[in-house]
């Protein structure tokens, strides 16, 4: 299906230029796609209501990911010889945990994920 026609006062027609350093450009392009528009709905709007809202997008970053790959494999390390030993020392017990609550904290900041030990269980 098309999509439908625009009224004549719903088009735009008309354009406007201004001069922008590299920089500027460059900063423009990377706030408008944080919001989720183009470079010129983001002008657009800035300039017709004074303000855009750009959503706080949490992400892990490289380094926070590549320690967090570090830490994921001394816990698979602990755990295999947990494994072989029978045995899990306590504080690696807590290691885990605080781990597990950080990640989480990072995944949910609002706090909608349950904390929780990770050997605790809901009993089914």
């Amino acid at each position: 299906m098309a999509r439908p026609k625009k009224q004549p006062a719903e088009k735009r027609t008309e354009a406007l230029a201004c001069r922008l350093t590299p920089s500027e450009r460059l900063r423009i392009e990377q706030v408008a796609a944080r919001a989720g528009l183009s470079p010129s709905e983001y002008i657009r709007r800035q300039a017709l209501t004074g303000r855009v809202t750009v959503p706080e997008k949490r992400g892990f970053d490289h380094a926070t990911f590549d320690q967090l790959r570090r830490i994921g494999v001394n816990l698979n390390q602990l755990t295999r010889l947990s494994h072989q030993t029978g045995r899990v020392d306590p504080e690696v017990r807590r290691a885990a945990s605080v781990v597990e609550r950080l990640v989480r904290r990072e995944i949910d900041p609002t706090g909608a994920v349950a904390d929780g030990d990770p050997g605790e269980s809901d009993g089914a």
